[in-house]
């Protein structure tokens, strides 16, 4: 194997894959990157077990060749010490393959060795069935994904609930994120007939977002029993999925209300930050929201150690009851807020004791449902 390639093009993508790699695997050939010299390209591989990542560098990009294989092949290098040295280096970037795995890699006046792994040993990526393919624009896929898979269970006690749920239904995909105390939905219209469900890590997830690509890019989802694979032009990953049944959370969300109230986000979330300022005392950082008429709501907190806040909010539309009172945490009222992009939010309240729901104005394909805390 022998090449040269682009020193952009090269370091971004071994960066990149670099991220997922352990330097401490327990199958040593896992910490180290495979690459592939063959006649469309080079091809990185990098896993850290439960996800894969596969980037191409194709012959040409805009016309202009970032790629110059003299002799097709692979190897497998250690992701550690290859993603230090090439960053490093100041030009474009020559690699052969030597003896016993090892590569020489060259760039301008600086030539530096590198011992690797037969690519022979290195695992295979999953076989998918590629005639049952989903498409979606990466800028779209991502956004469900952002406003989402920040509600995952952090623990580990209820696996199925640190995954995102994806449900495609006829020309809909919707995600849906709970950790059984708050929850997060975002759906987006596709174009599918495909009717199938799935629950994702949310780690793997969040490697996708970071993916490089444009908004406009397509992204082609393939799957298998375990395994899904997220698929552009340039780049795949590959995710073992969760097993086990999601929680039915559609009978969650109320359907009636006792009151409604129409609120600026961003005044609303810079209220909810200042008042967890003086929350942290309670285990549930408690925030309480208490509409005080028709035109006012109330955030405040308090803490024996440190004092207490009380911020008056002007409401910009109610309906319904003006004498609630309840309390919440208030990193998971600002967790929502943050991913609403819109100007206005609305807020839901069914009652006492029972879960109030988020929304962007006027868009019931955005959701948040928090469920209260006790203030005492």
């Amino acid at each position: 194997m022998e090449f040269t390639v682009s020193y952009a093009s090269f370091t971004t993508a071994v960066s990149d894959i670099n991220k997922i790699i352990s330097s401490k695997s327990v199958i040593p050939i896992l910490s180290g990157i495979k690459i592939e010299a063959n006649e469309y390209g080079l091809k990185l591989t990098g896993s850290n077990s439960d996800i894969f990542i596969e980037r191409t560098i194709p012959l040409l990009k805009s016309g202009e060749k970032v790629v110059d294989i003299k002799e097709f092949g692979s190897v497998v290098v250690l992701s550690k010490y290859l993603n230090g040295i090439v960053k490093k280096l100041p030009n474009d970037i020559c690699i052969k393959l030597g003896r016993n795995d090892s590569i020489t890699i060259k760039s301008g006046d600086i030539e530096t060795k590198l011992n690797g792994f037969n690519a022979n040993d290195y695992p295979k990526l999953p076989e998918m069935d590629r005639n049952t393919k989903i498409e979606i624009p990466f800028g779209k896929l991502t956004e469900a994904i952002k406003q989402t898979a920040f509600a995952v269970s952090k623990s580990e006690a209820k696996p199925v609930l640190t995954g995102v749920k994806m449900e495609f239904e006829e020309n809909k995909l919707i995600c849906t994120a709970t950790d059984s105390h708050r929850l997060a939905r975002r759906e987006v219209t596709i174009e599918s007939k495909t009717t199938e469900s799935f629950v994702v890590p949310s780690t793997s997830l969040s490697e996708l977002t970071h993916l490089k690509e444009a908004d406009s890019s397509i992204v082609e989802i393939s799957y298998t029993n375990n395994f899904i694979v997220f698929g552009t032009a340039m780049s795949s990953l590959y995710s073992r999925l969760i097993e086990g049944v999601y929680p039915n959370t559609g009978s969650l969300v109320p359907t009636e209300s006792k009151a409604l109230i129409t609120m600026n986000t961003q005044v609303l979330i810079e209220g909810m930050d200042r008042a967890c300022v003086f929350s942290t005392e309670w285990k549930h950082n408690n925030i309480q929201l208490e509409i005080v008429d028709d035109a006012t709501i109330k955030i405040s907190s308090n803490s024996t150690e440190v004092g207490m806040i009380e911020e008056l909010q002007k409401i910009i539309h109610i309906e319904g009851q003006n004498d609630i009172q309840m309390s919440f945490d208030g990193r998971f009222v600002l967790d929502a807020l943050k991913r609403i992009p819109e100007e206005n939010v609305t807020i839901r309240f069914d009652g006492l004791m029972k879960p109030i729901v988020i929304q962007p104005q006027n868009d019931s394909t955005c959701l948040h449902l928090i469920s209260p805390v006790r203030s005492y």
